[in-house]
């Protein structure tokens, strides 16, 4: 599951429940609980046994070099791709240790996470002979704790084993074929190879006998289950399987890649009689990097813009010299989609992408990379404008920087109403450095929540001028705030960037970024404090002053609430009254409050000082501070 919390609200829970300072430890301190959930911890000198590349489950398993129960532990990262790391690496580590979710050890994973988190690679070795284990000692389910939990987050290896089922989506399970005491030929054990790269090799035909299978022991969903790192972690009785093709995607106008499960031998896969493209394109050449690569890159004529492509393969054998038993397909959209198409809502009234969850490939300007937003970043149309942006989420497997003109393959999915690219499987840069497209300058009227026109700009750089802030109350908790111009307009900021602007209720401002679309709220994404102009200078270079005004209240007419917002240049006390036709007082909303100088609101509910409801008509509005004095008029209708 993605985005419960923001990230950045996250790392501030987490940080406030850490200790100031890093303690500096093992692993065997940590596992044997001798820390408090939630400190701060250094562990120094592990060797990096496996790494989580999943999409926004990223991390990586880590034990101590001596090995042995209670050595091992999950580095969870969440969103930060462990890009460098590789098996064998020595690193020291510092973050939050957690049981994931809590709080009981025996129906949790250990883990060191965020925030803060980091490590630094000290030195390098060969990976550890993991450690032989059999289904028993693994464990099922919480119950087996007693003998599983000292095997947690370990290098571990089962031998003979005999897939029995086939579970939910890619997950299998396991059992004995022979019996390591204290086994018994019941003694399983769940299996998932997608954990740690997605897609992961296929898991075997129900029957199939493993010589052997490697990987780490981890708890997870309820379960003790056993993470196979890829398809080198599966030993088979006898020749491996067949290869399988797992995923194909556009990486060009003319250019299609295959993903296979499994190795291949290169004078198969490079045959282009072994590849079909549902549409006819042709095919003219198949290449392959090394023998037993899983990869295999297609030059094909050119691809019609986003039309409905299937690969079908056929006869690729492994590097056993064994052939796919049948023909197999994998569907995507051709050639380089435009964002302005993926962003076509289905129709009206269902502001879906029409290629929602198809895997798709498209091409733009990054217009706001991962160093700032480290969960994930935006990339538009170079010619910007309407239904022209889009926020890639989660890992890629190249980094990205402002400025890049790109093409990501990817998965087209519709999170709680927002289009978004997710599972990104392929990232190409063709060139650095190129201008931004716009940012579009809008009114707060066109992108506000609940606009007509503001879907148009979900993942759009946008920029509104000459706006103030107005709303403060979410900023410390979730680094939410509000700004507008003097109309009823408000624009929702949130705070996912590395900004260090604290709003203030009343500053003027011009300000720009992505817009996002998240709890239901559509929301400007500002990168850093450049994208806060507070200068806002007036032809002749004095700051633009703070005015008095009294604004029309929203809605009006209304029934039975409205909203009345308001100006003030300086500290003053602040009445506000409503009025009937007669001039008679009905309501004082403010009495002589001191107010700081700007944009301000006050609410009436429709009813007098007594409280009772007041009925339908005309009223009006007194605002006074110091020696100023505004008026206007609004309607009640019942």
């Amino acid at each position: 599951m993605k985005k419960i919390v923001p990230l950045l609200a996250l790392a501030v829970l987490l940080a406030t429940c850490a200790s100031a300072e890093p303690v500096v430890t093992t692993i065997y301190n940590i596992r044997a609980g001798l820390h408090n959930q939630g400190d701060t911890v250094t562990v120094e000198n592990c060797v990096v046994t496996g790494i989580d590349l999943a999409p926004t489950t990223y991390g990586f398993w880590m034990q101590e070099l001596a090995g042995g129960p209670q050595g091992g532990i999950l580095v969870y990262s969440g969103n930060i791709h462990p890009g460098g790391l590789r098996r064998g690496h020595i690193v020291d580590v510092t973050g939050i240790y957690e049981e994931y979710p809590g709080p009981d050890t025996c129906s949790s994973c250990s883990e060191i996470t965020y925030s803060p988190l980091s490590w630094e690679i000290v030195d390098s070795m060969v990976v550890p002979d993991p450690v032989l284990l059999s289904a028993g000692d693994m464990g099922l389910v919480a119950a087996d704790c007693p003998t599983a939990e000292p095997w947690e987050g370990l290098f571990t290896r089962l031998d003979t084993v005999v897939v029995a089922r086939h579970l939910d989506y890619t997950n299998f399970l396991l059992v004995e074929a022979h019996s390591h005491l204290p086994a018994t030929p019941g003694d399983s054990v769940f299996c998932r190879p997608d954990k740690m790269r997605s897609p992961g090799p296929s898991r075997p035909a129900v029957g199939d006998t493993l010589a052997s299978l490697t990987g780490v022991l981890s708890f997870e969903n309820g379960n003790y289950r056993f993470y196979p790192r890829d398809v080198d972690d599966f030993v088979y009785m006898g020749l491996d399987p067949a290869p399988n093709l797992v995923l194909a995607y556009a990486t060009s106008s003319t250019g299609v890649r295959a993903i296979f499960d499994r190795g291949v031998d290169s004078t198969s896969a490079v045959n282009t009689g072994n590849y079909f493209l549902g549409t006819g394109t042709p095919i003219t050449l198949a290449t392959i990097e090394s023998e037993g690569a899983m990869v295999v890159d297609l030059t094909t004529g050119e691809q019609l813009p986003c039309d409905a492509e299937g690969l079908t393969v056929c006869c690729v054998k492994n590097e056993d010299d064994v052939p796919m038993s049948e023909a197999q397909t994998e569907y995507f959209r051709g050639g380089i989609c435009p964002i302005t198409q993926l962003q076509t809502p289905v129709g009206a009234g269902n502001d879906s992408s029409q290629y929602a969850g198809e895997q798709v490939t498209t091409s733009g300007i990054v217009t706001a990379d991962k160093s700032v937003f480290t969960t994930h970043f935006y990339m538009e149309d170079v010619a910007g404008g309407p239904w022209s942006g889009i926020q890639v989420y989660g890992g890629i497997p190249t980094p990205v920087t402002e400025g890049d003109n790109v093409v990501v393959s990817g998965f087209l999915s519709e999170y709680f109403f927002k289009t978004e690219i997710t599972g990104v499987d392929y990232v190409n840069v063709l060139s650095s450095g190129n201008p931004l497209p716009g940012p579009d300058v809008v009114d707060p009227s066109a992108i506000r929540t609940g606009s007509p026109t503001a879907e148009e700009y979900e993942g759009v750089f946008v920029r509104c001028e000459r706006v103030a802030v107005v709303d403060t109350a979410g900023f410390d908790l979730f680094g939410g705030w509000s700004v507008a111009d003097l109309t009823p307009d408000t624009v929702g900021i949130a705070h996912n960037a590395s900004y260090t602007y604290v709003p203030t209720i009343g500053e003027w401002m011009h300000i720009q970024g992505p817009m996002d679309y998240a709890y239901d709220e559509f929301r400007m994404e500002p990168r850093y404090d450049a994208d806060i102009d507070l200068t806002l200078s007036t032809p002749g270079g004095e700051p633009r002053p703070l005015v008095f005004a009294l604004e029309q209240n929203f809605p009006n007419p209304f029934n039975p609430v409205t909203t009345i917002f308001f100006s003030v240049p300086g500290r003053d006390k602040v009445e506000l009254c409503i009025y009937d036709v007669s001039g008679r007082l009905v309501k004082t909303l403010i009495d002589g409050v001191p107010m700081e100088p700007g944009r301000h609101r006050s609410v009436w509910d429709g009813t007098n000082d007594a409280g009772r409801f007041v009925s339908s008509g005309v009223y009006f509005t007194k605002l006074s501070a110091g020696d100023k004095v505004a008026d206007g008029k609004m309607v009640l209708l019942k």
